[in-house]
């Protein structure tokens, strides 16, 4: 089910086959559904300023702390959809390169300890951040969001970890991981960030920050 790409080389070379076909944007997954989102606004927002391993500041001088190293019962995961991709393509389009360059940027001090991902926009978006990270890459099916979540909340208590998604499938995990009814999460390419802290499965908090 799950699949740990040991070198970057080799991921690269399935990028460069995957970008010749002509693919369907959406790459297999259903549109989202309002099931998991929420009707109410999301978490107050601002714009990311630093991010380490301790926290996320943001500009308006705020910040999000999180729980330390040590700490095993907690969780941290970061939540990002895929860059813009070609029209009729899943490769990411020069936009949706920026996109992931700004987001690899942004984490670049943050300590994952893994990234995973959800198809081929997905994995040339947060490419750059395992590599950033020196983190393990992994991929997953969409359909096995479910059980690709309690896996990381089995293997990576203590750790942080992105997750870089369509965004149907970031709205089912954050439900999933908080017990809660997710923020809205735009259909298109966006630049905003969600970041979960929890303590166990279905109960945790979203913040909803931009990059």
């Amino acid at each position: 089910m799950f699949k740990k790409v040991a070198l970057f080389a080799s991921i690269l070379l399935v990028i460069s086959v995957l970008s010749c076909k002509e693919e369907p944007v959406n790459h297999g997954i259903p549109p989202a559904s309002d099931a998991g989102a929420s009707t109410t606004p999301p978490a107050p927002s601002g714009n990311i300023q630093l991010i380490t391993k301790e926290k996320v500041a943001l500009n308006d001088g705020t910040e999000i702390v999180f729980p330390k190293e040590e700490d095993k019962t907690s969780l941290v995961v970061y939540f990002a959809t895929p860059g813009q991709s070609m029209e009729g393509k899943t490769s990411l389009a020069p936009e949706g390169q920026a996109q992931a360059g700004r987001l690899s940027g942004t984490l670049a001090q943050s300590g994952l300890a893994v990234v995973y991902v959800d198809g081929n926009a997905s994995m040339q978006t947060g490419l750059g951040v395992a590599k950033a990270n020196a983190s393990e890459f992994n991929i997953f099916k969409p359909e096995a969001a479910g059980e690709t979540l309690k896996l990381i909340a089995q293997t990576y208590a203590g750790k942080k970890i992105m997750v870089c998604a369509a965004p149907s499938v970031v709205t089912e995990m954050m439900a999933q991981l908080t017990g809660k009814p997710a923020p809205a999460v735009p259909a298109t390419p966006n630049n905003n960030l969600y970041v979960v802290v929890a303590k166990a499965l279905g109960d945790g908090e979203v913040k909803t920050v931009t990059y």
